[in-house]
């Protein structure tokens, strides 16, 4: 398991991390604003993406909490626990 990171990690990287794996898992490039649903993202394969983004940034994602689930979204979410949890 990789260490979660500090609270000085910026968006920027998270969302280029998340955009690794929703590539991983849909094989092929993404547009970052656009829902992964949209996408192609099927809910078993979201499923895999979202236990893939909570262990590596060590944090519990709650997809009950997103309005939409797109790279951009996702990486606010994840930016903000990270914040959250170093304060």
């Amino acid at each position: 398991m990789t260490a979660p990171p500090s609270a000085g990690v910026p968006v920027s990287d998270v969302r280029e991390t998340i955009m690794d794996i929703v590539r991983t898992h849909l094989d092929r490039e993404v547009d970052p604003s656009i829902d992964v649903f949209d996408q192609g993202v099927t809910s078993l394969t979201f499923l895999r993406i979202v236990a893939q983004i909570n262990e590596k940034y060590d944090i519990t994602m709650d997809v009950a909490e997103l309005e939409e689930a797109s790279v951009d979204t996702l990486s606010g979410f994840v930016a903000g626990q990270l914040r959250s949890e170093n304060r």
